[in-house]
């Protein structure tokens, strides 16, 4: 099973899919909770669904570069850009 971040983007995985979610984040640039009553969750939304980890980054790397973080056209780029905001 994989859980990981990377900036705002959630990676987790279920036995057949790669589930990438998008955290809110707070001014300070840790993820929003949302206080529920089975307890204490974050407060994300679901990007999208995919059939294997690379489809999920590929995923990850074109919104990077759509909504204005800096471009990424390879795994390389985008393994330097992901080590950096950690």
């Amino acid at each position: 099973m994989i859980d990981m971040r990377i900036a705002e983007y959630h990676i987790t995985s279920e036995p057949r899919n790669v589930i990438v979610s998008i955290a809110k984040l707070n001014g300070d640039g840790t993820p929003d909770v949302r206080k529920t009553k089975n307890g204490v969750v974050l407060n994300e939304t679901v990007m999208g669904y995919y059939p294997s980890l690379t489809s999920a980054f590929i995923s990850i790397a074109d919104r990077m570069t759509r909504v204005g973080d800096d471009m990424v056209t390879t795994i390389s780029e985008y393994e330097a850009q992901a080590r950096g905001l950690r």
